[in-house]
């Protein structure tokens, strides 16, 4: 029963790694990446959509070619600001511009980012995590991010997102901490995993220890052993 148990969940795993590993593949398969270096910072997205929620919804992927400027730690702050043009006639074009602050203890953060597009300037809810000054931050998938008070409602999806406004050189990235965190389903799934093999594997050995075998005193003649019976 045991080892049909773990032959089940060895098979989940591996597939499970497998789904993932492959949509990973696929999901690299764009063209549409944006990589703005300047001076100190450097900003990288797989790819920036722009949803706007009309009836029907439209989706807008934002150009690769677009127009950058960029404020370098001036008095603990970093600032970006691109711009990217539509070629629609409600929205022609949209400019996107974060802000970043850094504090005494060496860490630093999102202090506000904004969407221009329609004429008229949207704060962007995303908030992100303290990260320290000598590492960059990334986000493979943080999910729709609102322009607040936008009528349409317009949100943006950042892919493969990765963000370093401080201490970068030549354009290289260092390290960089990930919106994940510690614990996420594929980390917590692998890990109730581990455990399982783990306690399967120590109660099989409690019982193999628990073995007692016939010493040389012991009545040859003697019942045998039985394991799991019970003795009548």
């Amino acid at each position: 029963m045991s080892r049909y148990l773990l032959l089940n969940f060895l098979t989940y795993f591996i597939v499970a790694s497998a789904s993932t590993n492959n949509a990973n593949l696929s999901a690299l398969n764009s063209d549409d990446y944006i990589y703005v270096n300047e001076s100190c910072l450097a900003f990288f997205a797989r790819k920036i959509e722009m949803i706007v929620n009309e009836i029907p919804p439209k989706t807008y992927v934002i150009d690769s070619n677009l127009s950058s400027t960029a404020v370098c730690g001036q008095g603990g702050k970093s600032s970006l600001s691109f711009t990217s043009t539509l070629n629609l006639q409600s929205i022609p074009t949209v400019q996107l511009t974060f802000d970043f602050l850094s504090n005494d203890l060496k860490y630093w953060t999102l202090d506000k980012s904004t969407a221009e597009f329609g004429g008229k300037m949207y704060d962007l809810l995303m908030k992100w995590t303290n990260t320290p000054t000598t590492r960059g931050y990334k986000c493979s998938n943080m999910g729709r991010v609102l322009a607040s008070n936008s009528d349409p409602r317009v949100e943006f999806v950042f892919h493969g997102l990765q963000v370093q406004p401080f201490g970068i050189k030549n354009g290289v990235f260092t390290e960089a901490d990930d919106c994940v965190g510690f614990m996420s389903p594929e980390i917590f799934s692998s890990s109730f995993v581990i455990l399982l093999l783990l306690g399967i594997f120590a109660y099989g050995f409690v019982m193999l220890m628990g073995i007692q075998s016939n010493d040389t005193f012991d009545d040859p003649k003697h019942k045998m052993i039985q394991l799991g019976g019970s003795t009548e």
